[in-house]
């Protein structure tokens, strides 16, 4: 530990979340004098928290495309092709943090025989330490500035750091119990950057229809599709019914739809289960016996007696008297039954932010400013999230390390 107003530095990184942490070893083993500054009491207070602490480290599969953002797709698509998720789990398997897939899932963790994120804060912090990183905890960052082709960091109470570079690292809105509560959005808008509007992504949406309460505890298989800011997207996996509304990760990454819509957001419709339309057109046209057991084949079967209600039918109807109209009043059921949303659950349990700092406003090489020389961004401040399941870690590695590698 340091005095604030000693230095300089080559590097001041504000945050010591995923992002901030990559960027400090990163940096650091490159030979820069690094400071990283935290307004919390500990370094990773939100990466600390993932995957219910056992840090879903990494993406299992990887597809550029689903990533989400109003900035150009082209700058998100540079960016994504600086460093490869296969790179970056050999980054961490190489400082001892393997990444292993979870059994039945294959989503990547870091490894069993470890304490899971607190192993990952430790790993990258011990990464930084050994190379001369300084870190500076309980630090509240109130301004930076340019000054004199150098940038002077303001702490609370009267500290400055003087450093070449400067990174914001301070995360999203998400969570704000851990110190996130959309600085850097502040900053970046006060130094002249655009700065979409913050939503709540990946979180769970709320419902008043009594009927999916009912539910409640119930995971079924389901595929959303809707639409944002005109393009159209399909999302697939388990979709959990809760006493307020609608959770688990399909619902979670659909959510953006909702909340992130500037005007009347686009439906969220719902295709039940795993046949796809065709499959279940063909379950109605050639089903016997009655309907609800063909639909408990596939359905949980108090879901399947509510969606044969939705469609207009007795619970007792069988496949001999459904007319054309029937059927296609529960296929439309089946595969396009809009969900009925009414609300979110909030920053508190949204898994990131959406919207943030346009991403043409900063180079995909470095992550630095085209506005301001020397300042760089990273991590959840940027206009870019992935889906649930690791992706949106790796946005913060991929973003941090190239701040901290320029």
């Amino acid at each position: 530990m340091i005095s604030p107003r000693e230095g300089p530095f080559d590097l001041a990184i504000i945050g010591a979340g995923a992002s901030g942490l990559m960027a400090a070893a990163t940096g650091a083993r490159a030979g820069m004098s690094t400071v990283v500054l935290d307004l919390n009491d500990r370094p990773g207070a939100k990466l600390s928290l993932t995957g219910g602490g056992r840090c879903n480290i990494l993406p299992a599969d990887f597809d550029p495309g689903a990533y989400v953002t109003s900035s150009s797709r082209n700058s998100l698509a540079k960016i994504l092709r600086r460093w490869s998720p296969s790179l970056a789990r050999s980054f961490f398997e190489e400082a001892g943090v393997r990444p292993e897939p979870e059994e039945g899932t294959g989503k990547l963790f870091a490894s069993s025989t470890t304490d899971g994120a607190a192993s990952v804060v430790r790993t990258l912090v011990r990464i930084a330490s050994d190379a001369g990183a300084v870190f500076m905890f309980r630090s509240r960052v109130i301004d930076i500035e340019p000054s004199g082709g150098r940038w002077k960091v303001r702490l609370e109470g009267g500290g400055t750091v003087d450093a070449r570079s400067v990174m914001i690292a301070t995360g999203g809105r998400s969570w704000p119990g851990t110190g996130s509560g959309g600085w850097g959005f502040t900053m970046a808008a006060r130094l002249g950057h655009r700065v979409r509007q913050a939503y709540p992504a990946l979180v769970p949406l709320r419902s008043e229809d009594a009927g999916f309460a009912g539910l409640s505890g119930i995971v079924v298989h389901a595929a959303i599709s809707s639409r944002f800011e005109g393009r159209p997207f399909t999302v697939e996996g388990p979709l959990l019914f809760t006493h307020r509304g609608f959770s688990g990760p399909v619902t979670m990454d659909a959510s953006h739809a909702f909340t992130g819509a500037e005007e009347a957001p686009a439906a969220l419709l719902v295709r039940w289960g795993r046949p796809d339309a065709s499959e279940w057109e063909r379950t109605l046209l050639s089903g016997k016996g009655r309907i609800l057991g063909a639909l408990g084949e596939h359905l949980p079967s108090r879901l399947a007696a509510l969606l044969l209600e939705r469609a207009g039918l007795r619970p007792e109807a069988r496949f001999a008297e459904l007319d054309r109209p029937g059927r296609l009043s529960l296929l439309a059921v089946l595969t396009r039954f809009p969900l009925p949303v009414c609300g979110h659950c909030g920053w508190d349990e949204a898994e990131v932010t959406g919207g943030g700092v346009a991403l043409e406003e900063v180079d995909p090489g470095s992550m630095e400013s085209r506005l301001h020389p020397g300042l760089h961004l990273a991590g959840e401040v940027l206009d870019a999230f992935g889906p649930v399941g690791g992706w949106n870690l790796y946005w913060a590695w991929l973003t941090g390390r190239m701040a901290g590698r320029a």
